[in-house]
């Protein structure tokens, strides 16, 4: 039986080892960013185009310069009300058009169009519902920012 213990430690430190020693690292970080953003053209909702930028690391000699255009915009439409006429859920839809061009060229390299509608419930606080909004918005920049990093990513292998 003491054995038995003995071979199952053994085992379990084995694992454990290769586990943690296997060097995974994750592709979305600005380390393997393979582009810089030089400059970039904000229309429609400035502040969602705008955090979508921020989204992106600052790399400064990055050998693949990039300008981006960016067209965004937000609606919240009420999707759900009850008997008595009080808003139960909204929906926020987050559209964003993206065009991406090298500084040195006129030629696009990615262009293309994301959406994403969420719902959330609403809340008997209005700041309450402003604040679930907001992180429905965040997650959705989120998304769609590490999208278009991928895209890009495979684009300069």
């Amino acid at each position: 039986m003491n054995n038995l213990k003995k071979i199952k430690i053994l085992f379990s430190l084995c694992g454990f080892i290769l586990l943690f020693s296997c060097g995974y690292q994750p592709i979305l970080t600005e380390t393997y960013q393979k582009f810089g953003i030089s400059s970039f053209e904000i229309e429609g909702d400035k502040k969602l185009g705008q955090s979508l930028i921020n989204r992106f690391g600052k790399i400064e000699n990055a050998k693949n310069q990039l300008v981006f255009k960016i067209k965004s915009s937000k609606k919240r439409e009420i999707s759900s009300k009850s008997s008595a006429g009080e808003v139960l859920e909204y929906t926020v839809t987050i559209n964003i058009d993206v065009d991406v061009f090298p500084v040195l060229s006129s030629n696009k390299i990615l262009s293309k169009k994301y959406s994403q509608s969420n719902t959330y419930k609403a809340s008997s606080l209005y700041v309450d519902s402003l604040n679930r909004e907001k992180k429905i918005i965040d997650t959705s920049i989120k998304d769609i920012s590490n999208k278009i990093s991928r895209q890009l990513n495979l684009i300069y292998k």
